[in-house]
């Protein structure tokens, strides 16, 4: 082992390994400011960081080809396509020496950082093994270390996040937990402190698997947590659960989509505009939604109880002293209130007009953003250069956004978005990075491929649901004829009320209209990908035909967004107009009973 003292407190190391692998270490003191430990570490340009966080002693041996298989398979090949630095714990145990191995076998492509306390490791050169008392040899696979001065493991996690910090500044950063006990605990709740997105290894027992579970039943009303760290983990950690016994490539593909390979932060600032508006737009969804269900079932729910009241006082069951009936009186005089009220209340806060508006923004923003990507303009005006393409992209997110501050939505707060960037997405953009340029082919798998086949199972689910409450609306048509004939003319009101609900469910929701806008854009998509299919291989490199396929594409998502938002106003109008006149009803009770 060569020694040279770079200054007072940092010593620098060469560290040579049996197997011939030259590892450069420095002895840095706690607290060491961040700076001077990069300068001496002298560690290499890279792009995006890896921070590995978990077992180190008594993993199980069973579990470890696999784990080696994702490692090596799945971690070492992602950060070597990403030109990642991968930052462990640096120890030959565990999943470090795993870590080592599968990097190795890559070439050693990768640099591999090990932070580890000065004081409870062994290597060539250094202290012997054995000397140290619950100690770990320095992995020979790493290409540099950060001994810091400690005799305590955990001591090192300080100077672990104050790198990676530094580090990873303006780059993407993944955490990947397999196993791990209270050290990588703290470990991982600094982690999602930071906000890092974090890859659990699912099935490789310890901290991993606690998580899994605790992840598992946190939507159950009885559930707590006692440990504070674990709840601020369950709780606020952008999380993301991957099987042990899962394909390599799929974490592969994982880790590229949180580690693009072309980082462009004038992309990321068009995800972040999406992913704030797309957010805010479900959350107003879930608010209109969530009124009208109310409404309707408080106007069901007034029906009943004052139909209740009125067959009670023909049966002469219930006198008009007794509690029960002063409860039903109470009840129905309420209810209209409250329907009244919530009508009100939805009117002055408008979350429908304002879940329209965000909506269409969104997927304004997303169009620009897969043009951008396939480096096709999608404006009338004259293809710009590519130097100034993202000076456009930015032009066209300024426009957007000033067009939504001119509405309603400019009357309420958004939301701050704080997921993932770019936003999770599904199916076959499952894996894409969301930065990377987009060839033809990726286009129609990830764009027009994906949206096709979105469009294909939601018509499935519309046509169920569209069915589903046609059945229940004859059904409870029935019922009331059937009511009538029995001589219960009095229930037909509730029957009638029901259907009543139904019938505006399926109006406000436009079942039936989105339906067909769906079948129409799933017609036409399919249409683009098969003449984009039959072009011979020469025409599918001209650059007039892949424009074709881009701005057909996203004029046939436009048109289809267009028809729904034109649709969603005019229902909308309409319902607010029936719910404006419903309060001038005059309530059941108050209507002559017919006596016996």
């Amino acid at each position: 082992m060569e020694t040279q003292q770079t200054n007072q407190d940092v010593m620098s190391n060469e560290i040579l390994f049996p197997n011939g692998n030259h590892a450069k270490a420095i002895t840095v003191p706690i607290g060491k400011p961040v700076d001077e430990i990069l300068k001496t570490l002298g560690v290499l340009y890279s792009k995006a960081l890896i921070l590995l966080i978990g077992g180190a002693g008594h993993l199980d041996e069973r579990l470890k080809p696999r784990l080696m298989q994702l490692f090596s398979r799945g971690i070492a090949r992602a950060a070597a396509d990403v030109d990642a630095l991968i930052i462990d714990g640096g120890t030959q145990a565990g999943i470090m020496a795993l870590m080592g191995q599968a990097v190795a076998d890559r070439g050693r492509k990768t640099v591999l950082l090990g932070i580890v306390p000065s004081g409870k490791v062994t290597f060539p050169g250094g202290p012997a093994e054995g000397s140290i008392e619950d100690s770990a040899a320095l992995d020979p696979n790493h290409s540099h270390f950060v001994l810091v001065e400690s005799n305590e493991w955990g001591d090192e996690t300080e100077t672990m996040f104050t790198l990676a910090r530094a580090i990873s500044k303006d780059k993407p950063v993944v955490t990947i937990l397999a196993g791990g006990g209270d050290v990588a605990r703290e470990e991982i709740l600094l982690s999602v402190r930071e906000g890092w997105p974090v890859a659990v290894i699912e099935g490789s027992g310890g901290l991993a698997d606690e998580i899994f579970h605790l992840w598992r039943k946190k939507r159950k009303k009885s559930f707590s947590i006692d440990s504070p760290e674990l709840a601020e983990i369950i709780a606020e950690g952008k999380i993301q659960f991957f099987s042990l016994k899962g394909n390599p490539e799929d974490l592969k593909n994982l880790l590229r989509y949180h580690l693009p390979i072309h980082f462009n932060s004038v992309l990321k600032l068009a995800w972040e505009r999406f992913s704030l508006y797309d957010s805010n737009a479900i959350r107003q969804q879930g608010t209109f939604n969530q009124l009208q269900r109310i409404i309707l079932i408080l106007g069901v729910t007034g029906t009943l109880f004052a139909l209740t009241q009125a067959q009670l006082r023909i049966l002469k069951i219930l006198n008009d002293t007794s509690w029960q009936s002063q409860l039903l009186h109470v009840s129905i005089i309420i209810i209209p209130i409250l329907v009244t009220m919530l009508i009100a209340v939805a009117n002055r806060f408008k979350a429908e007009n304002k879940w329209i508006l965000l909506r269409a923004a969104a997927e304004a923003v997303k169009r620009t953003i897969y043009g951008f990507r396939a480096h096709v303009n999608l404006s009338n005006d004259q293809q710009p250069p590519l130097e100034s393409s993202e000076e456009k992209l930015v032009s066209d997110m300024e426009n957007i956004s000033s067009n939504l501050m001119r509405t309603e939505v400019n009357l309420s707060a958004l939301y701050p978005y704080s997921g993932f960037i770019p936003p999770r997405m599904y199916g076959a953009g499952a894996s894409d990075d969301g930065y990377s340029d987009l060839t033809p082919s990726q286009y129609i798998t990830i764009r027009l491929g994906d949206q096709l086949n979105y469009y294909r199972l939601k018509t499935t689910k519309l046509d169920r649901q569209l069915h589903y409450l046609q059945w229940l609306i004859y059904i409870f048509g029935a019922v009331g004829t059937l009511l009538a004939a029995l001589g219960a003319e009095l229930w037909i009101a509730l029957t009638t009320s029901l259907v009543g609900a139904l019938m505006t469910f399926l109006e406000y929701q436009q079942v039936e209209n989105t339906l067909m806008k769906y079948n129409q854009a799933a017609t036409d998509l399919a249409n683009i990908k098969n003449w984009w299919t039959a072009l011979p291989d020469e025409a599918k490199k001209d650059q007039k035909n892949i424009d074709s396929l881009v701005v057909h594409t996203e004029k046939v998502l436009q048109t289809e967004l267009s028809g729904w938002v034109q649709q969603m106003e005019s229902a909308i109008s309409k319902l607010k107009e029936e719910q404006a006149a419903k309060p001038e009803e005059k309530p059941l009770e108050n209507k002559s009973v017919p006596k016996k």
